[in-house]
């Protein structure tokens, strides 16, 4: 009983006292706040995009690390801090999947037609002046800074188009077969053969046997193609057909999603350089 009362029992004796204090259980009671910052984006490249624009932004990546964006669901906390934030962008085709409310007053839809559009230059460049827009209305008052900025990542996004140009050269002439169809656009307006896209327009779920033998049959007809996956999916039908090529293949893995706050040339520049360091194998 002394061990009790002077060790374990006293000091709880405290502790409840304390907490029957008129406010304190409420305050115990209450939810904790949550921080919002004052963008929301639900992909981490749509952060880099207003990096470009505004170095400073306060921006919040509503996908999390390694998270499938495809299988994604919001927490009742990320939920709240987006109504929170000013301003929520939004690539319409590929997050359309979310369950996102619907009360967000200002919210910026990008590529509404176009999946996964921040991986083309040229779409880039469509939405550029969009979110400068934006930001503008956000803070008048670095009206003239973001337009400095605008028209540098204009520029960045033209010679980002030739960094592209010039490494993929070479698979103009072979063409690729891809797992998940994140780059098809890309390499399509790059003029790049896309011989054949192994993950269904209903994402996550791969073809059927008879696809996949066709595939191959493909593959097998163009020796030099090469095998595209992607970091963020999984990549099986692509493991299965170098396993049955009659020939090896080449293959290459590439990033679409990047890391929140990663600058948009940075995420570019890292898959070009995954490419010619393969080129050079």
């Amino acid at each position: 009983m002394r061990f009790c009362e002077l060790i374990v029992c006293r000091p709880m004796r405290k502790f409840f006292l304390i907490l029957l204090q008129p406010g304190v259980a409420i305050f115990l009671l209450l939810p904790t706040s949550v921080a919002a910052a004052e963008i929301s984006v639900t992909l981490p490249p749509l952060a880099g995009l207003v990096m470009m624009l505004d170095k400073h932004a306060d921006v919040m990546c509503l996908l999390p690390a390694g998270a499938d964006p495809h299988h994604f669901q919001l927490t009742p906390r990320k939920i709240e801090a987006m109504e929170k934030s000013s301003l929520l962008i939004r690539a319409s085709f590929d997050d359309g999947g979310w369950p996102l409310p619907a009360s967000h007053a200002n919210t910026l839809r990008l590529w509404p037609g176009i999946a996964h559009g921040w991986l083309n230059p040229e779409s880039v460049r469509i939405a550029l002046p969009l979110i400068a827009a934006k930001l503008t209305r956000l803070h008048p008052e670095h009206a003239d800074a973001i337009a400095t900025s605008l028209k540098h990542a204009l520029a960045q996004t033209e010679k980002t188009e030739k960094s592209w140009r010039l490494v993929l050269a070479t698979l103009k002439k072979s063409g690729v077969l891809m797992q998940h169809p994140a780059w098809q656009g890309l390499m399509k307006s790059m003029g790049v053969p896309v011989l054949a896209v192994l993950e269904s327009a209903q994402h996550g779920h791969e073809h059927g046997p008879h696809k996949l033998e066709h595939a191959l049959s493909t593959l097998n007809q163009h020796h030099d193609a090469w095998l595209l996956a992607d970091s963020a999916h999984s990549n099986r039908a692509l493991d299965w057909l170098a396993q049955h090529a009659s020939k090896p293949v080449r293959r290459i893995t590439l990033n679409a999603l990047g890391s929140c706050g990663m600058p948009w040339t940075e995420l570019m520049q890292q898959n070009i350089e995954r490419i010619s360091n393969s080129l050079v194998k």
